[in-house]
């Protein structure tokens, strides 16, 4: 029998047939194209070598429509997708690309040589057009792997995480059917959160819309042609809303927003809460395991009539998790006291895709660690202080810090390079660099600046550090080990040099 997640979109697109499903601007399509459209593209992809249990690599430039279209044939056809779209945080595409063994890569813009087979996007859409649009059976079965979403790694090796069908479904649950009355407005990238969000709108009925690349005043506007529409956004976009002037008080047409993917300052929520008359959630999770905890509307409701604290937190776990703090041992520790966040629920990922050490080492007897230090609150709160994993998140996307430090120290001038990440009220976070000079070389904004160009080279521009502080020498804990809370608290309260 086919996969649920997948006969169930099937289903919808078959149910729903003259109902606006996906648009971007003032072009959409309605269920039953996208139906045929996805038939279609199964059949070419089919052709092209895909099959039930292969791998499909998707690299757009930007959020394409047709990316969905082709993630839905991945999905018929029981194939293994990994979908890249291009970002200031992307790096490691040529990795990635060998490392998911496709049997096709599908591309909008140019992609190293991987040994697969590559075929352009407008090429396959032109192929499926000239096909008889032929239902397809559901392939794809519940165990199958339905995708390798890759995350930036520790080394600077993209870890791939690799998830089930059933995990799709059970990550799904009918979330999508609370806002079907409104349209779904996608502004993040569709290879994370967004586009599963977009699918689980079309498997309820509901419309999607895909607005690339986000700006503040093209937002509200589509909001107000839209008429009722719900949405995802990150806390810088949420940051850049009540910065201008045009959508500060609220916006016309948005009635509900759902935020996450980064820390968010609470006084700022608090400002967006008070102000814009919607409906708020909060969804905390990962690609490993989907969302783990959820603040309501509710609760937001709550925090502005005199729980204010309730912004701080990260919600209560979700619906089938089983959540757990623990200490360094593994053992579980009480209310309100710090330790690591384990999970443990249906949506978690089946592992890493080709590391079988780093899947054992996170995943323990169905649990999984997720690399964040909290404690739980009163009420069953949670709340989030700190984290195991060395890492940054800067617009939504993660940044791992030895990558960059490694990359800082390969200049000429830089004996050692630590870095960190603080607030910041415009990309949630920022990374802050703390370099130690080589011996008889005068530290400089020059060599600043040479440094943080040699980490955009090597790795992404999201990677560049906003700020430098040159040190004598980094503070160590009582390991040895350069003392990363102490450069946090002084990177957060310290007066910024320039810019590198």
């Amino acid at each position: 029998m086919g996969a649920r997640y997948v006969t169930e979109l099937i289903g919808a697109l078959e149910r729903y047939g003259e109902r606006p499903a996906i648009g971007a601007g003032a072009d959409f399509l309605r269920f039953s194209e996208v139906l045929d459209t996805v038939y279609r593209l199964a059949g070419a992809l089919d052709e092209a070598g895909v099959r039930r249990g292969t791998g499909l690599a998707c690299v757009t430039g930007g959020n394409r429509p047709e990316a969905l279209l082709v993630r839905i044939a991945a999905h018929v056809l029981g194939a293994r997708l990994t979908q890249v779209v291009g970002g200031p945080a992307v790096h490691g595409v040529d990795f990635i690309l060998r490392d998911c063994r496709p049997a096709l890569v599908v591309h909008d813009v140019p992609v190293p040589e991987s040994g697969a087979p590559r075929l352009r996007l407008d090429r396959l859409l032109a192929a499926a057009a000239e096909r008889e649009a032929a239902e397809v059976p559901v392939r794809a079965r519940e165990e199958d792997l339905a995708r390798v979403m890759y995350t930036g790694g520790t080394t600077g090796r993209p870890k791939g995480v690799a998830s089930t069908f059933g995990a799709l479904a059970a990550r799904d649950s009918g979330r999508g059917a609370r806002w079907t009355e409104s349209v779904y407005l996608s502004v993040t990238t569709l290879a994370q959160r967004s586009g599963g969000r977009c699918l689980e709108q079309l498997r309820a009925g509901g419309r999607a819309e895909i607005l690339d690349p986000f700006e503040p005043r093209e937002f509200a506007a589509a909001c107000r042609r839209l008429g009722r529409v719900s949405t995802y956004l990150t806390p810088p976009m949420l940051y850049r809303l009540l910065d201008d002037p045009a959508t500060a008080q609220g916006i016309p047409g948005l009635e509900a927003v759902s935020y996450g993917a980064s820390p968010v300052l609470p006084a700022r929520l608090g400002e967006a809460v008070t102000r814009w008359g919607v409906k708020w959630r909060q969804g905390y999770g990962m690609n490993e395991a989907g969302v783990i905890s959820r603040l309501t509307p509710a609760d937001h409701d709550a925090a502005v009539a005199g729980r204010p604290e309730l912004l701080a937190s990260a919600g209560r776990p979700a619906s089938g998790v089983e959540l757990q703090v623990r200490d360094e041992g593994g053992d579980v520790l009480p209310p309100g006291h710090r330790g690591e966040v384990w999970v443990r629920s249906g949506t978690v990922m089946a592992g890493y895709w080709n590391q079988p050490d780093l899947t054992a080492e996170v995943l323990r007897e169905g649990w999984l660690r997720t690399g964040d230090v909290g404690h739980v609150g009163e009420g069953g709160y949670l709340y989030l202080d700190d984290r195991v994993k060395d890492m940054v998140i800067v617009n939504g996307a993660n940044i791992y810090c030895l990558p960059v430090e490694a990359s800082l120290a390969r200049h000429p001038a830089v004996a050692q390079a630590v870095v960190v990440g603080r607030p910041s009220p415009v990309t949630g976070e920022e990374l802050c660099a703390f370099l130690v000079p080589v011996p008889g070389r005068e530290p400089s904004g020059t060599s600043a600046a040479e440094a943080c160009d040699l980490v955009e080279r090597e790795l992404a521009p999201a990677h560049r550090p906003t700020t430098v502080f040159w040190e004598r020498e980094i503070p160590l804990t009582d390991r040895g080990k350069p003392d990363k809370q102490r450069l946090r608290r002084r990177a957060a309260t310290a007066s910024s040099p320039p810019p590198a």
